[in-house]
């Protein structure tokens, strides 16, 4: 397999590990969705190249082995999206109460 893909499937999964060891509300969350994004376009070139070039059933088991990391990074990827998501909304909701007890006590 190349050494590149193998070096950018190494990223991705730093990549993941750091977003999931990192705040939503911290401001590197988003470079790291930009670099994310970024890694899984270069990814998808890479794996497009090889199903391309591929010529003989050598190739099947490398694709095979991509097909299943592909589908680990999206299950991965969903997950960290969907907790990301809820945490964002309990922090709006937590700033909607704030401001409710605000008006509360700025009314009495």
């Amino acid at each position: 397999m190349d050494t590149d893909l193998v070096r950018l499937n190494n990223l991705i999964d730093e990549t993941l590990t750091q977003m999931e060891d990192i705040a939503a509300e911290d401001e590197r969350s988003d470079n790291l969705v930009s670099v994310l994004q970024e890694l899984i376009r270069e990814r998808q070139i890479y794996v497009e190249s090889l199903i391309n070039t591929a010529i003989d059933e050598t190739y099947a088991t490398a694709l095979s082995e991509q097909l299943i990391l592909t589908k680990r990074i999206l299950q991965r990827s969903s997950k960290i999206m969907s907790h990301r998501q809820s945490l964002l909304k309990l922090k709006r909701t937590h700033k909607r109460q704030i401001k409710i007890y605000q008006n509360i006590d700025a009314n009495r």
